[in-house]
């Protein structure tokens, strides 16, 4: 049997960054939200091991998160892996999108509905933070506050509707390298819509500022920097019609946010043959 799943995006709409912990990590404080930009991913049972169809620049086996969400949940319920999964990859990589964590965490999700739900919640929330700071939140999306490392998620009630306008640059931004360079800055007021990360991002790529400057103008009541980066995304009332005057290179996406009843319907997954 063959299923199909959505994986959706995410973006953030506010990021502090507390400081560093001793483990290497930084605790932070952000609030998430899912929207309507997806990769496509069909999970199949039979053939022997756990086996990747991915796009070539994805690696297709351990350091794969859907290699490593596969592995970990054949690994806790005891059962012999038999899996394919094939992926189509449309969130752009090293943007801040969550595209690896929303994968990991429909293919934990989605064998566990294939295996007729060997784990419960707990135990998906639990091997969800094993395997990446955003996994968790995948397995419900909406909205939701994340902390610590951001693995620890607060369900919160759907943020209204927005349209977004997703500005991906031709670079990607290493999420290891923006914390490392993560400096805290004493006496900065903070705005109530902040992603801490931002300055980072612009002081490797100033070029993130011309973006900023083209949403601002086309009208976006909002502008942040997506997780990381290196996507930026500005915030619309209603959806925009023209497309941005870029450089060759950038791409753009307009979607909607996604509540986190939209993405359950998600997770019901479609038989396929």
């Amino acid at each position: 049997m063959r299923l199909a799943f959505l994986s959706p995006a995410k973006v953030n709409l506010d990021l502090l960054v507390l400081g560093k912990r001793e483990d290497g990590y930084h605790e932070i404080e952000t609030i998430l939200q899912t929207v309507a930009l997806y990769d496509r991913i069909f999970l199949e049972l039979g053939q022997s091991g756990i086996n990747l169809v991915v796009p070539d620049m994805l690696p297709a086996g351990a350091g794969n998160l859907c290699y490593e969400a596969a592995a970990a949940f054949y690994g806790a319920t005891g059962i012999s892996p038999a899996l394919t999964v094939y992926l189509e990859k449309n969130i752009p990589i090293e943007a801040g999108l969550g595209g690896g964590s929303s994968n990991a965490a429909v293919v934990l999700h989605g064998l566990n509905v294939l295996y007729g739900f060997p784990l419960d919640e707990a135990d998906l929330v639990s091997i969800a933070a094993h395997i990446g700071s955003d996994v968790p939140f995948f397995l419900r999306g909406g909205t939701a506050r994340a902390t610590g490392r951001g693995e620890t998620i607060i369900p919160l009630p759907d943020a209204p509707c927005r349209w977004l306008r997703i500005v991906k640059p031709p670079f990607g931004l290493s999420t290891k390298e923006v914390y490392q360079r993560w400096i805290p800055t004493a006496g900065f007021k903070r705005p109530p819509r902040h992603n801490d990360l931002e300055q980072v991002a612009l002081g490797l790529y100033p070029q993130l500022g011309m973006v900023r400057a083209s949403l601002l103008g086309d009208g976006a009541i909002d502008v942040m920097l997506c997780g990381s980066g290196s996507a930026m995304c500005g915030f619309y009332h209603s959806r925009p019609v023209a497309m941005l005057s870029l450089p060759a290179g950038y791409r753009e996406y307009i979607v909607p946010t996604l509540t986190s009843t939209e993405c359950l319907v998600n997770f019901r997954g479609e038989r396929k043959p």
